[in-house]
């Protein structure tokens, strides 16, 4: 039969230290005590001339050298003062949760930071016997915490006298531990005793009925008689108290009991408050009596004074009914001092599991070392074990091994090995030819770019320009008579380059930027692009061009703008309500053209062709073109062509004539120069059709057509920046059939039309317009001029050619004029 442990219970007090070892009984409802101490201190703790840390290490010494501890479990009790105790009524919760729920509660409930208390929790009741969910519970929860260092400074005694303590509780909770075992346990009774522990400094009054609890410390305990007589009777301390213990052997008693009787009706009157308060918080509690504990309860009269003054009855405790052993109990200094013996009780019964409440303040890092060094010796067993297991698996694999280690075996392993690292060298070879195979074949695929994608652009080009203006179609024009050429010159968009650039957010780099599309631009986009900003990647198609529309005379601001009469509109009406109209056609945006701009625009009302032979044609101040970007991974043409998708170097077959200022190669289809935007193949040398000539004059108006011409003749010629958005369709996206095509195209136009009426945004004005046009050109050519005399200063002092600057826009001073190109 295994060896019942047993358990000492230590209660140092203010006056001695009280000490009580148990065991389990023969019965579950009884405990038997085999030994007690009680060693008295030479003086009170407190006492102004004592020694605590010196009177408590003796005190502990004596009881060492009379008592063994081998074996045994060992609880000791902190002032219940120094702790909190709190019950919390839990909400309906899953009892699986109840730890996190208690912790979330201990962080509202406890004053300090968690890691600088030891805390612990214990669930009081519940509804299991209700019948309630046996996954739920409405339980109370009792939460008990003590400072860290408080809790360290108790135990620290025991620690240097070499007692290691299983149990740490606080005194209240010890004194309910005895009573519910002692007393209260099988009573059936629904009644609350009140417990009255009256130490040296003060007071644990305790109500409970053996399943809930009320506590509190009552700031008054012996010591405060002894001040009492001290002061009334002008005595030492030391002899104030010996007369306190002899009042009734003393030769006045009556005088001593004046003295104190200001300390007892304050007691009286504390305990008579502590009872009213819990009554009036649970009015169904009914209290049956008061039970005095403590040797302060010793004090003559006291019982008897807290009867006349409580109306409950007071008794003083003299036995304990489940409390075995004569041998101790038959001793007249137990017996002598019985009452103070409440709490070591309540600690043992505790640490037997014979408790109501099992919580402990025990540092949980003490109770880890100890665990692991109670599992040291089964650790080295274990080790032991799997030592010589392996050491049996060692010997047995040796056996086999010595069969084959022979030469035959040793030659044949020296020959895989070879051939092994030999595979190996060769994997790793070819591993590193076709690491360069693959790479020299990405580089030929992507010089020759991919031949399906670099079909979209033509594809794209022919889709556009079938929505520029046509005046051949629109107005019934024949460039064969001579009557007609006047009013296709006028209505003629020149195109002089085509540059898209891609970028990963058109929004953040186009849209939303200033410095790319300016705010008074963007008023002239059409309503629902204004308010619908573009997301994603896509291309910047910059479409650069000029025309010759003059201002309207008198007789043709008269016509309607829609008439086929009218074909003198001026410089800013005929692109905005001409040609970028044109691109907003839903049918283009079905083929992913957005967000159509007019983005920058000059007009020159006296141009000649002296000026176009001084600018190749083109425009007198700089373009704000968008530089290149680096194009999708995978996606690109050559190198550092960065065209439109598998394009390499941009896309020469649209123009014969390309411009070598816009061109190279630097951003897809650099560029698109020579004949008019219009179908039927209607153009000429200079982008006119014999308009300007060789040099972009006029023929016909200024020198080059006709020697007898007398009167200089001046055009409006019109330049612009047209930018819009291009994100092809994807496949999977495009209409399947003529009826989803349809129904598109009904969308298309329906959000069109009702942004148009729901727009009322105020369009600038044309000079507003050219201003921030020639504002920003000259900012750019500032910039230009700026990086070029940089670069220059630097080759100068490297002593090289200085590399040509890297151009942001399209500045007149580095074009060439164009040749002729046959029309769209």
């Amino acid at each position: 039969m295994a060896k019942i442990q047993a358990a000492w219970a230590i209660d140092i007090g203010q006056a001695a230290l009280k000490a009580l070892k148990l065991v389990p009984g023969e019965t579950p409802d009884t405990l038997v005590a085999e030994a007690f101490d009680f060693v008295e201190y030479p003086k009170i703790l407190s006492q102004p001339d004592a020694d605590p840390e010196q009177l408590v290490r003796e005190a502990l010494e004596t009881f060492l050298e009379r008592n063994d501890l081998k074996g045994c479990k060992v609880a000791i009790a902190v002032p219940g003062q120094a702790g909190l105790v709190k019950f919390i009524k839990l909400p309906p919760v899953e009892k699986k949760r109840i730890p996190d729920i208690v912790k979330f509660e201990a962080r509202q409930q406890i004053p300090f930071a968690l890691e600088e208390v030891v805390w612990d929790y214990q669930q009081i009741g519940g509804d299991d016997e209700d019948g309630g969910d046996e996954d739920f519970t409405m339980a109370e929860v009792g939460l008990f915490a003590m400072k860290r260092d408080q809790v360290n400074r108790a135990i620290l005694p025991l620690k240097n006298a070499g007692i290691e303590v299983d149990v740490v509780q606080m005194s209240p909770i010890a004194l309910y531990n005895f009573i519910a075992f002692d007393q209260l346990k099988g009573s059936n009774s629904k009644d609350s005793v009140v417990l009255l522990d009256i130490g040296a400094d003060n007071t644990d009054l305790i109500i409970t009925d053996g399943v809930r609890i009320w506590q509190r410390n009552v700031p008054i305990g012996g010591n405060h008689f002894t001040r009492a007589l001290t002061k009334e009777l002008k005595l030492t301390f030391a002899k104030a108290e010996h007369l306190k213990r002899n009042a009734t052997k003393a030769p006045d008693p009556r005088s001593i009991f004046t003295a104190m009787r200001g300390v007892f009706n304050d007691f009286a009157g504390e305990v008579n408050r502590s009872i009213g308060f819990y009554s009036s918080v649970n009015r169904s509690a009914k209290i049956s009596k008061v039970i005095g504990l403590g040797n302060g309860f010793k004090l003559p009269g006291l019982q008897k004074f807290l009867q006349q003054n409580l109306s409950n009855e007071v008794e003083k405790l003299d036995s304990f009914a489940r409390l075995e052993g004569d041998d101790v109990k038959g001793q007249p200094v137990f017996q002598d001092n019985l009452p103070s013996f409440a709490v070591a009780y309540g600690l043992a019964a505790q640490a037997l599991n014979k408790s109501g409440i099992r919580t402990n303040l025990l540092p949980p890092e003490i109770s880890q070392v100890r665990m692991i060094r109670a599992k040291k010796p089964w650790a080295l067993a274990a080790s032991a074990l799997l030592m010589l297991g392996f050491s049996g698996l060692f010997l047995g694999d040796y056996r086999v091994l010595a069969k084959v280690s022979n030469h035959r075996f040793v030659t044949a392993v020296e020959e895989a090995e070879r051939v092994s690292k030999q595979g190996a060298d060769n994997q790793s070879q070819f591993d590193t030819a076709k690491g360069s195979w693959v790479a020299k074949d990405g580089e030929g695929k992507s010089l020759i770019g991919n031949a399906t994608e670099r079909g979209m652009w033509p594809d794209f080009l022919k889709t556009i320009s079938a929505y520029f203006p046509d005046p051949v179609t629109e107005y019934k024009l024949d460039p064969s008579k001579p009557t007609d050429r006047p009013k296709l010159e006028k209505l003629l968009v020149h195109i002089d380059a085509i540059k898209p650039v891609y970028r990963k957010d058109v929004a953040t780099d186009w849209f939303g930027d200033p410095t790319k599309l300016k705010d008074t631009y963007k008023d002239l986009m059409h309503p629902y692009d204004r308010a619908n900003a573009p997301s994603g990647e896509g291309w910047i198609v910059q479409v650069v061009g000029h025309h010759y529309n003059p201002y309207a005379s008198a007789e043709q601001a008269k016509l309607p703008e829609n008439s086929p009469l009218r074909y003198e509109f001026g410089p800013l009406p005929y692109l905005v309500k001409k040609i970028v109209p044109a691109l907003n056609n839903p049918r283009l945006r079905l083929f992913g053209v957005h967000h159509v701009a007019l983005s920058w625009f000059t007009a020159d009302k006296q141009w000649t062709s002296e000026k176009g032979a001084q600018t190749n044609g083109f425009a007198s101040n700089t373009v704000p073109l968008m530089t290149r970007a680096t194009p999708p991974v995978g996606e690109s043409g050559a190198g550092g062509a960065g065209g439109m998708p598998g394009m390499s170097g941009g896309y020469a077959g649209m123009a014969p004539g390309r411009m070598g200022g816009m061109a190279g190669g630097s951003e897809g289809m650099s560029g698109m120069a020579g004949g008019g935007m219009m179908p039927g193949g209607y153009g000429g040398r200079g982008g006119m059709g014999g308009m300007m000539g060789e040099g972009g004059g006029m023929g016909g108006m200024t020198g080059g057509a006709g020697a007898d011409v007398k009167k200089l003749s001046f055009l409006t010629r019109t330049d612009f920046l047209i930018q819009f958005i291009w994100q092809p369709v994807k496949p999977e996206d495009q209409p399947k059939n003529a009826e989803e095509l349809k129904t598109k195209f009904q969308e298309e136009v329906k959000k069109l039309v009702d942004a148009q009426k729901n727009s009322e945004v105020k369009i600038p004005s044309e000079a507003e317009l050219e201003t921030a046009a020639i504002a920003q050109s000259k900012a750019i050519e500032s910039a230009l001029i700026a990086a070029q005399q940089k670069a220059a200063s630097a080759a100068a002092t490297q002593g090289a050619t200085p590399p040509p600057a890297s151009p942001t826009s399209t500045p007149a001073a580095t074009k060439t004029a164009p040749t002729a190109a046959p029309g769209k």
